[in-house]
This record gives C-alpha cells, sequence and structure tokens, in this order.
C-alpha cells in the first residue's frame, strides 16, 4: 500500500482527465501484430465467445482471459452484466476514459457480452451522478448505476444488487472495447489504456499504448523526473513496487504510479476505534481477530470470516493507526486453515 493508512483516498483524477488519451507510438523494434482472419461464425454466443478467445481479450481488472470468464459465467446464469467503468484507485483514470471516448462501442460490446453469458439485463456503472450526466451527454440512452466512491466500491455495488435480487458479474471497459473491435473487425487485443500518475512524473495522463510496450517508454513519455525513487503498478492501495522497468505493459496494466519519496507509514497500537470494522465488506471484525491472534493461545473461534477475506485492504486504509491488518487477516486464515492450534 502506499497511501498513508487512515487517509481518506482523496480522488486525484482531473490531472489525468483533463486531456484526451494519448496514443503512445509503438516502441521500435516490437514485432507488427499478425491480424486475426475474417470471423465466420454466428453471432450467437458460441461465435462471440469464440472472437473474444481469437483477439486474445483479457479483462484489466482481474487478469482473466474474456473467453473463459463468459464461459463461466454462461454456466452461472448472472442476471446481469455490468460494464466496470469506475476507478476505485484515487489516481487511475483509464476505465474512466475509456469509457468517455469510446462510449457507443464500449455499449455494444456489454450487448454482446451480456448475449454470450445468457444474462437478461446490462448496466453501464460509473462512480458519481458527475459522471453519470458526463456519459448521459454523449449517449442519452446509457443505462448506468452508481458505484459510489467509497472504497472497495466493486465489492459494496455488488453486493448492493445482490441485496436487490439481482446476481451481476463485472467485465471490465476495455475488455468490452475489445469485443467489439473482435467482433466488428476481426482485431485482436493489442493495446490497452494505461494511467500515469504520482508526483514522479512531471505530466498525469492516459496512455494508449501496445500491450508489451517497457513501462520505462510510458513514464518517460510522461517526463518522469529523475528524483523518482519508487514505481508503483497497480493500484496504489494494493499495488506492487517495480524495479526493472524493462518490464512490459500487459492488459491488466491499469495504472504506473511514480513517486519521489518511498512511501513511510508509521505504526501505532490498536486503539479499537472500529474503523476497520465498518471499512471491511465481508463482515470481518480485524481489530478483534488482531488482538486474538496476538494472544498467547489464539482461539480460531474468535476469528470468523477470516477465510472470506478478498484482500481490499479496505481495513488497513481505515485503521488510524496505520496498522497491516491486511496481514492480519491473511496470517489468522492461515492459522485457522492449518488446524494447528496447540
Amino acid at each position: 500500500m502506499i497511501l498513508q493508512r487512515g487517509v481518506k483516498l482523496e480522488q486525484q483524477k482531473t490531472a489525468s482527465l483533463r486531456h484526451k488519451i494519448k496514443i503512445l507510438p509503438v516502441p521500435e523494434g516490437m514485432a507488427e501484430p499478425k491480424p486475426l482472419p475474417p470471423r465466420k461464425d454466428k453471432l450467437d454466443a458460441g461465435g462471440i465467445i469464440a472472437a473474444a478467445e481469437a483477439a486474445g481479450i483479457v479483462d484489466e481488472f482481474d487478469g482473466v482471459a474474456l473467453d473463459k470468464k463468459m464461459k463461466r459465467l454462461r454456466r452461472l446464469k448472472p442476471d446481469m452484466i455490468v460494464a466496470c467503468c469506475f476507478d476505485e484507485d484515487p489516481c487511475t483514470t483509464s476505465a474512466m476514459a475509456t469509457l468517455r471516448e469510446n462510449t457507443h462501442a464500449m455499449i455494444a460490446g456489454l450487448v454482446l457480452a451480456a448475449r454470450a453469458c445468457g444474462a437478461a439485463e446490462n448496466k453501464i456503472a460509473v462512480a458519481t451522478a458527475k459522471e453519470a450526466r458526463v456519459i448521459r451527454k454523449i449517449n442519452p440512452q446509457a443505462d448506468l448505476i452508481l458505484a459510489g466512491e467509497r472504497y472497495p466500491a466493486r465489492v459494496l455495488l455488488k453486493r448492493k444488487l445482490y441485496a436487490s435480487g439481482k446476481n451481476a458479474a463485472y467485465i471490465g471497459a476495455q475488455a468490452l472495447l475489445a469485443l467489439t473491435a473482435a467482433v466488428d473487425d476481426s482485431e485482436a487485443q493489442n493495446f490497452t489504456v494505461v494511467t500515469v500518475a504520482g508526483d514522479g512524473v512531471e505530466h498525469w495522463r492516459n496512455m494508449r499504448v501496445r500491450i508489451g510496450t517497457p513501462l520505462q517508454f510510458l513514464l518517460d513519455a510522461c517526463e518522469v523526473s529523475e528524483k523518482t525513487k519508487v514505481v508503483i503498478t497497480g493500484s496504489s492501495v494494493t499495488g506492487k513496487a517495480v524495479t526493472d522497468l524493462s518490464q512490459p505493459v500487459t492488459a491488466a496494466t491499469r495504472c504506473v504510479i511514480a513517486l519521489k519519496k518511498p512511501p513511510r507509514n508509521k505504526t501505532y497500537p490498536c486503539i479499537g476505534c472500529e474503523k476497520c470494522e465498518r471499512a471491511c465488506p465481508r463482515g470481518i471484525v480485524p481489530w478483534r481477530v488482531l488482538r486474538e491472534i496476538q494472544s498467547a493461545s489464539p482461539d480460531p473461534v474468535r476469528m470468523p470470516n477470516v477465510q472470506k477475506c478478498i484482500g481490499c485492504s479496505a481495513c488497513a486504509v481505515a485503521c488510524p493507526s496505520g496498522i497491516d491488518l491486511t496481514a492480519v487477516i491473511s496470517k489468522a486464515a492461515a492459522y485457522k486453515k492449518s488446524g494447528d492450534f496447540d
């Protein structure tokens, strides 16, 4: 986690949304992608899934191949397919920018995905009413739902939909856009949109880049500072530091954050404020689990639901004492699974 724990996740999206998505030139030496053969399948569920497989489409939010996801969802029979067009990370705007600049094509991909999965409904999820107004100016017929800005919004929205009787499943905006291109134009997923942000770059931008482009190439295009000390890929909540900037961009690379100073979070004793409990979307009580795991003889009965943790780190973000509660819950779950309670 690179954000200071216990601090509100303030949105810092304006800088990267101020400009249109910038198309980054393909680095020299990268091989040209091979064109796909024209699609011959019928545009039924099987044909749509086959097109996604041939195009090598990957959902940017979870890194799962779209054809495999749609096959699984077809078996599970969801009521609704939701296009995930919001970014929970305070710096990332790649999903928002993709929807804004490709609204019609993204909706077409959503309709295709719902057909492939056998879902009767499809919705576009955006974070706020303000963002919904932006999208409706582009397409007044867009069927939108609000996810809100509370982290982790994806989990909370899905729980809300489930409570209303809707079994919903997410598919990322870029995956849906790629699905439209695969079906309509027989195009493979060769490009992705990545947000570059942080105080270590001069310009915060959304960049459309060839998959396989080195991370250094993106940073240079945004005028990375010589004072940059750490680069994070992924969410500022759950992202990981990268030491080798020759690593390639993948379809799941949604954000690159450059920082001049490594994050330094001080840790203090638990004060029992219960903020972590209110933040957890899975019904875990992290502060009680912490006390139990620190006791001389931890009792697994006193650590309910720890196996349900999804690793969103909402508890750690909420903790004013800076305790890595995500690691605590992970340790408790492993302890409970082991059965070694002596």
